[in-house]
């Protein structure tokens, strides 16, 4: 199995199991409880009101939602760079690929030939230093909440032969896009481990 990991912040990004053992629920008030008081040791200095009851709530709100029904994913990184908000899930997921023209796979892996967007996709090349070439896609769709975007990277990785993704979903178009030069940098972080200790 690969293993997306990331040098990015721990104290800002976190990562969130998407198995629990038959301790579910210990386990997760456990993982919300530890993650909380991390999110809250970072911001208490100009958070004016801060609650680590809340910020508990909101991991165990999305460990319990988790994994998604309708996103794939082999592990879910959580964005808590702004306590006041519930953490924002970014899924990562390896891909196989399918024998087809490695243009049209990797473009199929970011979402960017998805059928009726609300506008075409935007494409932009994404390459990695640690994976490989790539792009990145800012697709939005209409759905029953409105409008909507998912952000997404891949890239093929030579040395893995396979697709590695990660994406974002959110009805909160400009916070992603005040955000997205934060969430370039997290992408630029990721590696793949195909032996985890």
């Amino acid at each position: 199995m690969i293993f997306f990991e990331t040098e990015a912040d721990p104290t800002e990004w976190f990562l969130m199991p998407l198995r629990w053992t038959d301790l579910h629920q210990s386990e997760i008030d456990e993982w919300s409880a530890t993650c909380a008081e991390i999110m809250y040791r970072r911001h208490k200095k100009w958070w004016r009101s801060p609650n680590r009851d809340a910020l508990a709530r909101s991991f165990r709100m999305l460990g319990e939602a988790h994994p998604h029904p309708s996103i794939p994913a082999h592990q879910v990184f959580l964005y808590g760079g702004d306590p006041r908000r519930v953490p924002q899930p970014f899924y990562a997921l390896a891909v196989q690929p399918e024998g087809g023209n490695r243009e049209k796979e990797l473009r199929s892996v970011v979402q960017a030939s998805e059928k009726n967007p609300h506008r075409p996709p935007d494409v932009v090349e994404f390459d990695s230093d640690r994976i490989g070439p790539g792009l990145r896609c800012l697709r939005y769709f209409d759905d029953e909440d409105g409008l909507g975007v998912s952000l997404n990277y891949g890239w093929w990785s030579e040395e893995r032969q396979l697709y590695a993704s990660i994406r974002t979903v959110t009805d909160e178009v400009g916070w992603l896009a005040t955000n997205l030069d934060v969430f370039n940098d997290f992408a630029r972080t990721i590696w793949l481990n195909p032996d985890p200790e």
